[in-house]
């Protein structure tokens, strides 16, 4: 069933988009995928003993949930096409997905290095409806909170994150560096 979204986070004045612009979050439950939709992410959560952890790859800018980016020189991949490819690549090509939030950029105008569309620009996260649903270890490494927190908190999807997971989102200092930690990865030789 589809819900409303809530919006849980502005940052007027994003430091990661053009002067005059805004990045909202938004959460919910079972949401609409919004258009025009940039990058996609799948949101991935196991229960341990120990608690919720999430699921992270590493990328080129550090620890990440899986993403997947929808643009090239060909233009714009639909939303659904980059969900299923995540999908596939991390659980089972025919688990169907249900989206629990999105970063919206809200940029009316953009500077010469903007190449998204404007005036809106989505990032949705899904997860799948199957919670019992998980990727193999060697594709990528689990967070609990206490440690997601001290190395994620500055991704813009972490307060949508928090609200799937139900963990706290403004717990922790912002604007301090935290220090780099190098996590073991299964299948990484020298971690």
């Amino acid at each position: 069933m589809i819900d409303s979204p809530r919006l849980i986070r502005s940052v007027p004045g994003a430091p990661w988009l053009p002067t005059g612009s805004t990045a909202e979050m938004w959460a919910g439950d079972d949401i609409e995928v919004p258009e025009p939709t940039v990058i996609v992410r799948l949101l991935l959560k196991r229960e341990t003993a120990a608690g919720t952890e999430l699921f992270c790859v590493r990328s080129p800018k550090g620890l990440d949930i899986p993403t997947a980016f929808l643009g090239d020189g060909d233009g714009w991949r639909p939303a659904p096409e980059g969900i299923a490819g995540l999908v596939s690549r991390y659980l089972d090509d025919d688990a169907p997905t249900r989206c629990v939030g999105f970063v919206r950029n809200v940029v009316p105008e953009p500077d010469e290095a903007y190449r998204l569309p404007v005036p809106l620009a989505h990032v949705p996260v899904s997860t799948p409806r199957n919670p019992e649903l998980s990727p193999s270890s060697e594709t990528g490494t689990w967070l609990g909170a206490t440690r997601a927190l001290a190395l994620l908190t500055e991704r813009h999807w972490w307060p949508i994150a928090c609200a799937a997971l139900g963990w706290p989102s403004d717990a922790g200092p912002r604007g301090v560096q935290q220090p780099v930690q190098r996590l073991p990865i299964a299948g990484d030789r020298d971690g």
